[in-house]
């Protein structure tokens, strides 16, 4: 229970950590409030899309693989996040962090249950 708790709190704070510093990323781009926003956009977009896959990828491989491929993708978007020289730049890699943010979401939360294979 704690493991899963430790892991679920790690990987969804990529989902929300956008929203804490967004008027930072505004000042620090010299961007509007809209354009800023875009960031949390692309994030839940990312979060949407890499749900899909991390449903696919957890039955193919189990949850254990998945997670550890979003976690690799969490880690290549915050570095890509802390490197970004324009908005764009920074945009991109939030849709890294919302790929990799799914992959500790929905496989926790689902029920556990043993699927047969034919």
């Amino acid at each position: 229970m704690l493991i899963t708790l430790a892991i679920a709190t790690i990987g969804s704070v990529g989902q929300w950590s956008v929203v804490i510093v967004l008027p930072q990323v505004q000042a620090d781009f010299g961007g509007t409030r809209g354009a800023a926003s875009l960031t949390y956009t692309l994030t839940t977009i990312g979060f949407a899309l890499g749900g899909l896959i991390t449903g696919r990828l957890t039955d193919r491989l189990g949850i254990v693989p998945a997670m550890g491929i979003g976690i690799l993708f969490l880690l290549l978007g915050y570095l890509a996040a802390g490197a970004s020289a324009a908005l764009w730049q920074f945009i991109a890699a939030q849709f890294v962090i919302g790929l990799g943010a799914s992959s500790t979401f929905a496989p926790l939360r689902a029920p556990n249950k043993t699927v047969s294979r034919p």
